[in-house]
């Protein structure tokens, strides 16, 4: 069963030190040829010559990035669900910075429904997060 489709976008080079406003604009843009419907932006620069952090938060999921001017790297993800164009999201970003080294990883969101494979994630789920408690 086929969710969503999520996208790991990988620079080395001038993404890396876009400043909070060009990402911003980036992303967006990145939404919009990816057909998805903008809810919301959030962008948190970690000071002068520092990272910045930023989502855009989408009806049909989301668009995130992670600079690190000092290693001259920045990491995007482009998750997006329904009609949308993930592929065409990613193809902005990439191409929004000539000369740099960009890599995109593509996985297929969802997992097969039967109930076979409900009960083993049931019990794959209940293994793996036995530490983790609420209240």
């Amino acid at each position: 069963m086929n969710i969503g489709h999520h996208l790991i976008i990988e620079c080395r080079g001038r993404h890396a030190h876009l400043s909070e406003q060009e990402l911003e604009t980036l992303l967006m843009a990145g939404a919009e040829a990816g057909g998805a419907s903008v809810l919301q932006a959030h962008f948190h620069p970690f000071g002068a010559g520092k990272g910045i952090t930023g989502v855009v938060l989408l009806a049909e999921s989301h668009i995130t990035v992670h600079t690190w001017p000092e290693h001259d790297y920045a990491a995007f993800d482009v998750f997006m669900c329904g009609g949308c164009r993930p592929m065409q999201a990613a193809e902005v970003i990439t191409s929004a910075c000539p000369g740099a080294v960009t890599s995109v990883q593509s996985i297929e969101r969802g997992l097969p429904i039967s109930a076979e494979n409900i009960s083993a994630n049931l019990s794959s789920s209940h293994l793996q997060s036995s530490s983790f408690r609420i209240g």
